[in-house]
């Protein structure tokens, strides 16, 4: 076939030392030795620490520990981990936890030249990404840097037995997100698309598990392993329109991102659905028919924030948030309006279903 894309593509991909598997956390000191390291800092949320901190109990090259970690990273906190990191003589930093502990790291890693080992205790994929950044003035801006990808990442997915059910939704649904935004890559790329159908299947089967049977270590394992798969798939085909919505609603509204994903995606992919056929090859393989209308209702399955209203965005804000989008003109396969924009944004705010005309 002449004008198969794959025939026709390029490969890039981030390289990244990961390390699967249930109690691989207990290799820490094994990747420490690896990276040559003599003084580390350990970076988490104050949940993370409290839970975790065993993990560096017994290995005395841990000399600081910085639990101020605060969504989309705002500059005070950038600075903060920064004065640590420096004041600590650190060579090293590890953190555990979510996005925003990751961030903190990579920011460490690209700009102050630190080894960086990543131990991701949520599904966002973060840490297999180059990208990263910190909220200024309202802002959250961002970067693209190989040198912010960890050195090593361990993922145990008993670490994510005692992730709460609101994070396992939400950082659930920013996994789906990538999965999602990798079926429509800015060229041709047939490993990306394989890798996105296998994602959309592990997490729409595995993640009700997650949070009705918390326990579950096969289901969060499978999470997990999606998780990975995510971010594999930002840092091979990048992220579009759903994305960059996600970091203008979090500069403008201070909202978590993972909570965004799980009330506009549904729209995005009511939207989008009808100019990518792979949206519904990949939604049919669990047996949903309306990709839009089955995401709605996964999210209103596994609990996760359906509306912006509840996550604090007020009602003039749908304007002001699609006037920026509008201004950032984001990728999309569909070409949107002022109206659509200001529709897709409105449902989300509203959550309700989406209900979008098929593009002619």
């Amino acid at each position: 076939m002449l004008n198969d894309p794959r025939r026709s593509f390029v490969y890039n991909a981030v390289p990244t030392n990961a390390r699967f598997g249930v109690g691989e956390v207990r290799r820490l000191g094994q990747e420490l030795d690896r990276l040559e390291s003599q003084r580390v800092l350990f970076v988490a949320t104050p949940g993370g620490k409290r839970r975790h901190e065993d993990i560096v109990l017994n290995d005395n090259r841990f000399v600081a520990v910085f639990d101020r970690v605060e969504p989309h990273c705002p500059e005070p906190t950038v600075q903060a981990v920064i004065s640590s990191f420096l004041d600590a003589g650190a060579d090293t930093v590890v953190t555990l936890g979510g996005g925003s502990a990751i961030g903190l790291g990579k920011v460490l890693a690209a700009e102050h030249g630190a080894k960086f080992i990543a131990i991701p205790t949520t599904y966002s994929g973060s840490e297999v990404t180059p990208i990263y950044g910190r909220k200024i003035d309202g802002e959250k801006r961002t970067r693209v840097d190989r040198a912010a990808i960890p050195h090593a990442v361990i993922y145990d997915p008993e670490l994510t037995l005692t992730l709460p059910a609101a994070e396992t939704s939400s950082t659930g649904m920013n996994s789906l997100a990538h999965a999602v935004e990798a079926l429509y890559p800015p060229a041709p790329n047939p490993i990306a698309r394989q890798l996105a159908l296998e994602a959309v299947e592990l997490l729409v089967r595995s993640l009700p598990i997650c949070v009705e049977e918390p326990d579950n270590l096969g289901a969060r394992s499978d999470a997990l392993y999606a998780g990975f798969i995510g971010g594999l798939l930002v840092s091979m085909v990048g992220v579009a329109l759903h994305h960059a919505l996600g970091h203008i609603l979090g500069g403008l509204f201070n909202m978590r991102h993972g909570d965004y994903n799980s009330a506009v995606l549904p729209q995005i992919v009511g939207f989008n659905q009808s100019a990518v056929p792979d949206i519904g090859r990949a939604f049919e393989r669990v047996g949903m028919r309306d990709p839009g209308e089955g995401v709605y209702r996964l999210v209103e399955q596994i609990g996760a924030p359906i509306n912006l209203r509840d996550l604090g965005m007020p009602e003039d804000g749908i304007e002001l948030a699609a006037r920026a989008a509008l201004k950032k003109s984001p990728r999309n396969p569909r070409q949107y309006t002022e109206e659509d924009m200001l529709k897709l944004i409105g449902e989300a705010y509203y959550g309700r279903p989406p209900n979008f005309s098929p593009m002619t």
